[in-house]
C-alpha cells in the first residue's frame, strides 16, 4: 500500500496473521516491525548483512564483512535485473545460492583468503540447518510505497504478502504489486530477490511467482492453495498452517520452484508448482519408499492429472527428487514417441539447467545401456521402444548386468503404453527392484474396453491401474477448469448438408421400415419413429446407410465452412488450428481441397499437413512426388527446404519444424507461422501450444482419445482466449453423446460438466443480465459524483462493471 496509515481492521488482521505465522517457526522481531518504528528496505539490507556474516562464518574466517566488502555485495545485487535472474542466482551451485568474486580488504587480522564466495540460500536446509525465518512488516521504500508483510529466509525477501480487508477484492492487491513493480521496487535492487507474491484477505488467498517483467503480470497465473483432494483453502489460518508454514514456505521458493531456461528468451521464467503438482510429487515419493503403507513396501502407481495441467513439470520435479534421493541407481523417463522424446529432452534440459542433476538423452541402444550402467546419478530420457529393444538384446545375450539395478521408471502419456506388450516386457525384466510410475491425463479404465495384454500370470492388463498400480493422486479436467488452470471447451456439432433435418431423416426411416416390411401398420411405424430422439434417429439412419458422409461432397463443404469463418475463428490470424481426419489419404484430400478453394478465392493461408511417414513396406505410404509437393509448398512461406527421401534431413526435420512453428500462432502474427495443421493422429496428444484455439474434427473420437485431442485447444493464454473451440463435422448427435460419455468418465459428467461452456444464446442472455445489474448501480451516468466518495456504492459499481466486461469478453469469442 502507499505510505498512509492502515485502518483498525487491517491492523488487526495483520497482527493476527503474524501471530499465526509465529506458531509455525517464523520469528517477528520488533526491529522489523514497521508498526512500532519506521522500517525501510535499507533496514532489511542491514539485517541481511548480519545473516550473511552468520551463515558464512567459516568462509569469512570469523571476520565479518567490512563496509567496503559489503558494498561489493550490493553492487552485485544491483545487477540482478529481475526475479528470474535472482532465481538462477539462488540455485546456481548444486541448489545453493551464492555470490562470488568478493575481494577481502587488505591486512584483516586472521584472514588468509583474498577472494571469497558467499552462500546466501540453501534449498535443502528447510526447517533446520543454517536457515532463519523472520517476518518484516510495513516496510517503507524510497518511492513512498510500503510493503505489508515480507517473509525473510536467511534475510532474503523471498515471499511478499499484500493484505486486504474483507470488503476489498484481491484484484486490488494484485494491482498494487503491479504498481510497485512499475515504480521499480523489484528490479536491480535487493527486492529483486522476491520469488513469490501472495495476496490475501480473511476470506481468500492467491499466490503467484514474482513476474520477470511488468508485462508478465497475468491474473491467469494466480493460484489458490488447495488440500490433497483439490479443495481450495481460503481460511487464512489454514493457509498459514499448510502453505506458509515452515518447512513448506521454504520448499515453495526452493524445492517447488522451477527455472525454465527455455531456448527462446521470451519463454524463460521461473514458475511455482501448483498444489496438485506438489501433492502428486509427494505421493510418488512416499510410494517409492513404502511410507504410505504399514508394511513399508515400495510400490508403483499412477498420477492422473488432466491434460494441460502441467504434467511435464510435475514429472520432471518427481524425477529430480528421486534422482537425488539415496537408494536409487537411476531415474528413467520413458516417452512413447520420438517427437515427444526430443521435446521432453528440450524441456527437461531447460528445467535442469540450475539443478544438481544431469539429463541424458540416448541416440542408440548401446548408448542407453552405457548410461544405465554408469554410477552417475541423473535422469535418462528415452523411448519405450528403445528400452524395449535394449531389454530384448540383454535377454538374448543372457546379460544380467541391469536386471538387479534399483531403477525408477517414470512414464509419460501412460495411457498409450497400456495397450502394448513393450511395457510388460520392460516391467518383467526389472521386476525385482524396478518401480514404475505412470503420468497421464486420461487413464484407461474398464469403460475404455481396450484389448490390453496378458502377463506371465495369465492376467489381462487392460487398465492403467492394472499396469502401474494404485492411483496416487488425481486432478480432473473439471477441477482444472474450476481452478483456471485450463480452459473449458465450446463444442459445435455441424450438419454440413448430408441431411436436411431430423424430421426429414424420420420420414426416410419410416419409408425404409415400411418398405422392408409392408405388413406393418404404417401408423404404428410412424408413431415409433416419431417417438425416437434425435440421437436414436441419427444412429438408425447411419446403420441403415440413410445418413452417409461421402468425401467427394463432404470435404469441399467442410473446407468452405472453415474458410468462411476463418478470420473470426482465428481472431484475424492471432491463433491457429488443427484439423484432424481419419487416414493419410484424407489428410492429403483435405490439403488439396484447401489449396483449390484458396486459389479460387485468391486468399493465402499457411497450411501444413503431417502424418506418419511409415516405412517402405507400408501400403498406406504417401508417394514421394506428393511429399515433394508438400515440402515445396511449405518452403514458400517458411523459406526452409527439406530433402525428400532423406529421413533425417527431410521427414524428421520437417515434422520437428511443423511442431515448433505451429506453437507460434497464425500468420497474422508472423507471415512464416502456420495457420492450420491437417493431421490424422499426430499432434493429438502430448503437444502443447497456447496459441491453438480451435480443433476441427472430421472423424470419430472416443473417451480418452477425444479428451486428449480436445485438450490441444484449452491452454490458458489471456483474455483473448476464453475457451478452446471444437467444431465437429460428422454425426452431430452421435458425437455429442460421445462427448458427454467422455466428460462423464474424465470430468464430472455430461452437459453439467464445467468442460463445456455456455451456448451462444445462453451467453448473450447472461450478458444482458450483467449489463442490467451494472446499469442499476449507476442508472444516471452524470451522477457519478454521488458514488465517488461512497465506498460501498463505488465497490458495487466496480464489481458489476467487471462482471459485465468479463461476460462481454466471453460473448465476443463467438464472433
Amino acid at each position: 500500500m502507499s505510505d498512509v496509515n492502515k485502518d483498525a481492521s487491517e491492523k488487526v488482521f495483520q497482527e493476527n496473521f503474524v501471530q499465526e505465522l509465529k506458531k509455525y517457526k517464523w520469528d517477528a522481531p520488533d526491529e522489523l516491525n514497521g508498526n512500532k518504528q519506521k522500517v525501510t528496505v535499507a533496514d532489511l539490507i542491514n539485517h541481511w548483512r548480519h545473516e550473511l556474516n552468520r551463515i558464512n562464518v567459516d568462509q569469512l574466517e570469523g571476520v565479518e564483512l567490512t563496509d567496503n566488502e559489503f558494498k561489493q555485495v550490493l553492487a552485485k545485487v544491483s545487477q540482478i535485473s529481475n526475479s528470474y535472474e535472482a532465481a538462477k542466482l539462488l540455485a546456481i551451485e548444486e541448489s545453493k545460492g551464492k555470490i562470488d568474486g568478493i575481494f577481502r580488504d587488505d591486512r584483516l587480522p586472521g584472514v588468509t583468503r583474498q577472494q571469497i564466495t558467499l552462500t546466501i540460500f540453501k534449498k535443502a536446509e528447510v526447517s533446520g540447518g543454517d536457515s532463519s525465518y523472520k517476518i518484516a512488516r510495513e516496510v517503507s521504500t524510497k518511492n513512498g510505497n510500503r510493503f505489508d508483510i515480507i517473509l525473510l529466509i536467511n534475510g532474503l525477501p523471498l515471499i511478499n504478502i499484500e493484505q486486504k480487508r474483507t470488503d476489498k477484492t484481491l484484484d486490488e492487491a494484485f494491482g498494487q504489486f503491479i504498481r510497485y513493480y512499475r515504480d521499480g521496487e523489484y528490479t536491480n535492487n535487493f527486492m529483486a530477490f522476491s520469488q513469490m507474491m501472495v495476496v490475501t484477505s480473511e476470506i481468500e488467498t492467491r499466490y503467484f511467482a514474482t513476474p520477470k517483467t511488468i508485462d508478465d503480470f497475468n491474473p491467469s497465473f494466480e493460484f489458490h492453495w488447495s488440500d490433497k483432494d483439490n479443495k481450495i483453502i481460503n481460511d487464512w489460518r489454514k493457509i498459514i498452517g499448510t502453505f506458509l508454514m515452515i518447512p513448506m514456505a521454504h520448499q515453495m521458493v526452493g524445492d517447488y520452484l522451477v527455472i525454465d531456461e527455455a531456448e527462446s528468451e521470451e519463454n524463460r521464467r521461473h514458475m511455482l508448482m501448483r498444489p496438485y503438482q506438489v501433492y502428486a510429487l509427494q505421493a510418488v515419493e512416499l510410494a517409492s519408499f513404502g511410507l504410505d503403507n504399514e508394511g513399508k513396501v515400495p510400490h508403483g502407481g499412477f498420477v492422473w492429472h488432466t491434460t494441460g495441467s502441467g504434467k511435464t513439470i510435475t514429472s520432471f520435479k518427481t524425477a529430480l527428487f528421486l534422482s537425488t534421493r539415496a537408494g536409487f541407481d537411476k531415474v528413467i523417463f520413458l516417452v512413447d514417441r520420438r517427437e515427444l522424446d526430443s521435446k521432453t529432452i528440450r524441456d527437461f534440459k531447460a528445467y535442469a539447467a540450475y539443478e544438481p542433476v544431469t539429463v541424458d538423452e540416448t541416440k542408440a541402444t548401446y548408448q542407453l545401456k552405457k548410461q544405465l550402467k554408469t554410477s552417475k546419478r541423473g535422469i535418462v530420457v528415452t523411448t519405450t521402444f528403445k528400452l524395449n529393444s535394449l531389454v530384448k538384446d540383454l535377454e538374448e545375450a543372457y546379460d544380467e548386468s541391469l536386471r538387479d539395478k534399483k531403477f525408477v521408471f517414470i512414464i509419460d502419456e501412460a495411457h498409450r503404453t497400456t495397450m502394448g506388450q513393450m511395457m510388460g516386457t520392460i516391467q518383467h525384466h526389472f521386476k525385482k527392484h524396478g518401480l514404475f510410475y505412470g503420468f497421464t491425463g486420461t487413464p484407461l479404465f474398464d469403460e475404455n474396453h481396450v484389448k490390453g495384454q496378458v502377463n506371465e500370470k495369465s492376467e489381462v492388463i487392460d487398465t492403467t491401474e492394472k499396469l502401474f498400480g494404485p492411483k496416487l493422486h488425481q486432478y480432473t479436467i473439471d477441477e482444472a477448469i474450476a481452478d483456471g488452470n485450463v480452459l473449458g471447451f465450446h463444442v459445435d456439432y455441424l450438419n454440413t448438408g448430408e441431411f436436411k433435418s431430423y424430421d426429414d431423416l424420420r420420414d426416410k426411416l419410416i419409408e425404409e421400415r415400411y418398405n422392408d416390411n409392408p405388413i406393418l401398420v404404417r401408423k404404428e411405424v410412424e408413431r415409433e419413429v416419431q417417438a425416437m430422439s434425435e440421437l436414436e434417429v441419427e444412429k438408425e439412419a447411419s446403420k441403415k446407410k440413410i445418413l452417409v458422409y461421402q468425401d467427394e461432397t463432404h470435404i469441399p463443404r467442410v473446407v468452405t465452412e472453415i474458410l468462411e469463418n476463418w478470420d473470426s475463428q482465428s481472431q484475424q490470424g492471432e491463433f491457429n488450428a488443427i484439423l484432424t481426419v481419419a487416414y493419410k489419404n484424407r489428410v492429403l484430400a483435405y490439403y488439396n481441397e484447401f489449396k483449390k478453394q484458396l486459389d479460387e478465392q485468391g486468399k493465402q493461408l499457411n497450411i501444413a499437413m503431417t502424418f506418419s511417414f511409415g516405412n517402405e513396406n507400408d501400403p498406406t505410404n504417401i508417394p514421394p512426388e506428393t511429399i515433394k509437393m508438400m515440402f515445396e509448398d511449405y518452403a514458400k512461406f517458411t523459406g526452409i527446404e527439406f530433402v525428400v527421401g532423406d529421413k533425417k534431413h527431410g521427414e524428421d526435420m520437417y515434422f520437428e519444424d511443423v511442431v515448433e512453428r505451429a506453437t507460434r500462432g497464425g500468420s497474422g502474427r508472423n507471415k512464416t507461422n502456420i495457420d492450420l495443421v491437417i493431421v490424422a493422429d499426430q499432434l493429438l496428444t502430448g503437444y502443447d501450444s497456447k496459441r491453438i484455439n480451435t480443433l476441427y474434427v472430421d472423424r470419430p473420437l472416443e473417451l480418452h482419445g477425444l479428451i486428449q485431442a480436445y485438450s490441444r485447444t484449452n491452454r490458458v493464454f489471456g483474455k483473448s482466449k476464453e475457451f478452446g473451440s471444437i467444431i465437429n463435422f460428422q454425426y452431430p448427435r452421435i458425437t455429442e453423446s460421445t462427448v458427454d460419455s467422455a466428460l462423464e468418465l474424465y470430468g464430472s459428467g455430461g452437459e453439467s460438466s464445467l468442460a463445456i461452456v455456455d451456448l451462444y444464446e445462453t451467453a448473450v442472455k447472461k450478458l444482458n443480465i450483467k449489463v442490467k445489474e451494472k446499469i442499476s448501480t449507476l442508472s444516471d451516468p452524470t451522477a457519478w459524483t454521488v458514488i465517488k466518495y461512497d465506498e460501498k456504492a463505488k465497490d458495487k459499481f466496480k464489481l458489476a462493471f467487471v462482471n459485465a466486461a468479463n461476460q462481454l469478453n466471453l460473448v465476443e469469442q463467438y464472433y
